[in-house]
């Protein structure tokens, strides 16, 4: 269940991988998806995935099913670890928020370089973990995101549960409008009443 304290919002997602110690050769660059999603099927089911470096594990399974940027090959590994996943590319602050309050991590796909006014890139995908007014919290796998200005202020280390700006972030979300936001959401497949 969520942790509120106040207008704080956090979820005991206590498990970080950090996608650059990957020991999976010329993986540690691209594995962002597979990263986040390893961190969200270890939260839903803890005994899924063990050791620090799991999400190379976790990257082993995405890779039977295709490229680890693959929604539906991530979706198919999530399912191994008894993980439902549904992707879709209509999110928004409003289903972030609903997820957060409903005790779910959300995968969200942003754009990652320029500004925050004209964001590009080819993406990057992170975990929703909480909120705090102004500001969302993320696991980033690759580090501490300058929201600002694009690229990274920290590589492999101060991404967990890292505040992310709304002003800056949304912009590099919700690239396309409002409700264009790419993301993951997750149920435990044991617990299909939930609505996913």
């Amino acid at each position: 269940m969520p942790l509120a304290t106040g207008a704080r919002l956090l979820l005991p997602v206590r498990q970080y991988y950090v996608q650059t110690d990957s020991r999976v050769p010329g993986q540690a660059p691209r594995m962002c998806f597979s990263s986040t999603c390893a961190m969200a099927v270890k939260y839903l089911q803890p005994a899924a995935l063990r050791g620090p470096n799991a999400d190379d594990t976790y990257l082993h399974t995405v890779s039977r099913y295709g490229d680890t940027t693959s929604p539906q090959a991530q979706i198919s590994a999530c399912a191994d670890y008894g993980v439902l996943a549904r992707f879709s590319t209509s999110g928004d602050r409003a289903l972030l928020e609903r997820e957060l309050r409903s005790g779910y991590p959300l995968a969200t796909g942003f754009l990652h370089h320029g500004p925050s006014s004209a964001p590009r890139g080819g993406g990057h995908w992170i975990l929703s973990v909480g909120l705090t007014p102004g500001f969302g919290l993320f696991n980033d796998p690759y580090g501490e995101l300058d929201t600002i200005n694009g690229g990274y202020v920290r590589i492999g280390s101060g991404g967990q549960g890292v505040a992310y700006s709304w002003r800056h972030w949304l912009p590099r979300w919700e690239v396309e409008g409002p409700g264009s936001g790419w993301c993951m959401s997750f149920r435990r497949a044991d617990a299909q009443d939930e609505q996913l």
